[in-house]
């Protein structure tokens, strides 16, 4: 896994692990990001974390 990429995880671990909330932790990393690398990382992230709650909420109301 390229680094940029586990930092980022290894960042929004930890934010959960203080009862932060994925999206407000998306956002926190996203306003902190130093570089347009990471920008892009995190905001590929937010959209597969999208998805998934799409997804989810499809699966609930069948």
């Amino acid at each position: 896994m390229n680094s940029s990429l586990k930092h980022i995880v290894l960042q929004l671990e930890n934010l959960t692990q203080q009862d932060v909330s994925i999206g407000l932790g998306l956002d926190m990393l996203e306003a902190s990001a130093k570089t347009l690398k990471d920008v892009i990382l995190i905001n590929v992230m937010r959209d597969s974390f999208n998805e998934v709650l799409m997804e989810e909420r499809q699966c609930q109301t069948q």
